[in-house]
């Protein structure tokens, strides 16, 4: 392979090119979502509602999903939701929290800002680990809180709250509240935190990203370390962006792991830190940034070509709604 060759190759397949595709994809629905409402309002030139925005109502599509793992049928209304989750959990069951890693936009917005207090103080702090431990242990909780309620919800409930209305604006309910004051307060104060040490929400908080780190936790692929190879040069633990030091251990088994492949990519020394899968198969860093982006395609183009993606909600439908004043109101309901 030539030089020319490798460049475009390690390109193309860094980490921080794929998040922040999927990032811009992503907020680029989000400004559609808006010009979509602003039709159905009359006041702009039609554009088609993205279903990707699906992406912003975890716990109602959560609720969704495990209805239908659980004999509620399939969600034919809004169906991204359940695809999207179908998704997130095939990445991370093979390649460990890639889902968060290198696809999940909420976690990119923060890591950007991670990412620039590496650059301006050579790292992120980290926190004593007993505090570690407890914030670890406070998200599987949740995770497993929400898990339990998410699975006590009757299945004739989970089939009358899809047909809700509410449910079905509830995204552009939240891109809403994005404005208000609370939630620029809240995400000052993340951005800050994430400036100084790892995105804390990832790492402490964020119950769908719990449930992703859980599966990812059975996957046959992971970074195993040669200890006869091993200098103990530091390197792969100041490459780590999720705080985990690699020349402790010789498999990285930590359900933080997102599997960045950085620890790799940092290694001096030959065949000493290599991602493989089930022990054996090594698993180059760019096979493993390409892994996660085509099982991730393969499923959403499985479910596009089925008919199976896009919303059976008709835009007349989604004219009424929006003009019915139910986002100007109180009402709660599923996110």
């Amino acid at each position: 392979m030539s030089k020319r060759m490798k460049k475009i190759i390690d390109f193309v397949t860094n980490r921080w090119f794929i998040k922040t595709i999927f990032f811009l994809i992503f907020s680029g629905a989000i400004v559609q979502l808006l010009m979509f409402e602003r039709w159905a309002k009359g006041l702009g030139s039609y554009v088609p509602r993205p279903e990707a925005v699906a992406g912003l109502l975890p716990v109602g599509h959560f609720t969704s999903f495990f209805g239908w793992i659980r004999g509620a049928g399939w969600d034919t209304i809004l169906p991204a939701g359940l695809v999207i989750i179908i998704g997130a959990l095939a990445v991370s069951l093979i390649f460990k929290r890639g889902f968060c890693g290198y696809i999940c936009p909420v976690g990119t917005f923060w890591e950007y800002f991670s990412l620039l207090g590496r650059k301006v103080f050579g790292h992120n702090f980290k926190l004593p680990k007993w505090i570690d431990y407890i914030g670890r242990g406070f998200q599987i909780f949740i995770t497993s809180a929400a898990v339990f309620l998410l699975l006590s919800v009757s299945l004739a409930e989970v089939a009358s709250f899809r047909k809700l209305p509410y449910m079905w604006v509830a995204d552009l309910k939240i891109i809403h509240q994005f404005s208000q004051p609370t939630f620029i307060i809240l995400a000052l104060v993340c951005i800050g935190v994430s400036f100084f040490f790892s995105p804390l929400w990832c790492r402490y908080l964020c119950p769908v990203g719990g449930l992703y780190s859980i599966v990812g936790m059975a996957s046959p692929c992971k970074v195993h370390r040669n200890d006869e190879a091993c200098t103990h040069c530091g390197k792969c633990a100041k490459a780590c962006h999720v705080l985990i030091d690699p020349s402790q251990t010789k498999a990285v088994n930590s359900n933080v792991c997102d599997g960045c492949m950085e620890c790799v990519k940092a290694c001096p020394e030959r065949e000493c830190l290599e991602a493989k899968a089930f022990n054996r198969i090594v698993i180059h860093p760019w096979v493993w940034t390409i892994g996660v982006v085509v099982i991730w395609l393969i499923i959403w183009l499985f479910f596009v070509a089925i008919g199976q993606w896009h919303t059976t909600i008709t835009d007349e439908m989604y004219r009424q709604v929006i003009n019915s004043g139910i986002l100007e109101s109180t009402t709660k309901g599923f996110f």
